[in-house]
């Protein structure tokens, strides 16, 4: 699940300048923004490279950059796999990577829901709404370890500048690169394992664009962003 994903990498909505819209009526896919389904459905290999930085009481502590790839099953026409890695994954090592790597997580998506696998553990199946509007809880999960997560649909904007949203967030100027998105949904996370909360967005026909969040650890204050840097399709 969400979760689970963004946990490798380691809130109210804002105002911006970005276009929002009121759509309590209007129905989103969320398959088409969790994911590159134009691309993928082309049977094409689409590798996300996401760069992380995190800050404590304003300092900056870390920095990196990982890959995730994704890739329809071969056998799976509504199956969708992920990889990921943090070395550079490219078009020339492509083929002798994946030779080393198992499947992360294996998507199945149907026209109602989304279904999550984690390879590891088949009994870790996590399951979706597809179509959601406004206010629904696209995520709502409890672990065996108790821990509660709850993610809801909470806003869509026709147009997102991703510094815009981030210096707004955090009130800082952490972030410098302009990148502008359209067809843009938002989910704000909500976890007992954790004493913040967290926002996903995503953007049509790419996926996850940015990830952000505040938490506290033993009396300091952490902010963490995540970022799509650049999004390779590959034949």
């Amino acid at each position: 699940m969400f979760k689970k994903s963004i946990c490798t990498i380691a809130v109210l909505s804002l105002f911006t300048a970005c276009a929002e819209k009121n759509v309590n009526v209007d129905s989103y896919d969320l398959s088409t923004h969790w994911f590159n389904i134009k691309s993928l459905n082309d049977n094409k290999v689409v590798i996300n490279k996401n760069y992380t930085e995190q800050y404590n009481n304003g300092n900056k502590t870390s920095s990196y950059a990982d890959f995730n790839v994704y890739k329809k099953n071969k056998t799976g026409l509504y199956q969708i796999e992920k990889y990921s890695f943090f070395e550079d994954i490219n078009k020339e090592n492509y083929n002798s990577m994946l030779l080393d790597k198992n499947i992360d997580l294996k998507y199945n998506i149907s026209q109602y829901d989304i279904k999550e696998e984690f390879e590891l553990d088949k009994k870790q199946v996590s399951s979706y709404k597809k179509n959601i509007k406004i206010d629904d809880k696209v995520i709502d999960e409890r672990d065996i370890d108790g821990n509660v997560l709850v993610c809801t649909f909470s806003n869509y904007y026709e147009s997102m500048n991703i510094k815009d949203k981030i210096n707004a967030y955090f009130k800082a100027n952490y972030f410098t690169k302009d990148k502008n998105y359209n067809k843009v949904i938002e989910l704000l996370c909500k976890d007992s394992f954790i004493a913040g909360e967290y926002y996903i967005y995503m953007a049509q026909n790419m996926g996850t664009i940015l990830f952000m969040g505040k938490d506290e650890e033993d009396g300091s204050l952490v902010e963490t962003f995540s970022i799509l840097d650049t999004q390779t399709i590959l034949d």
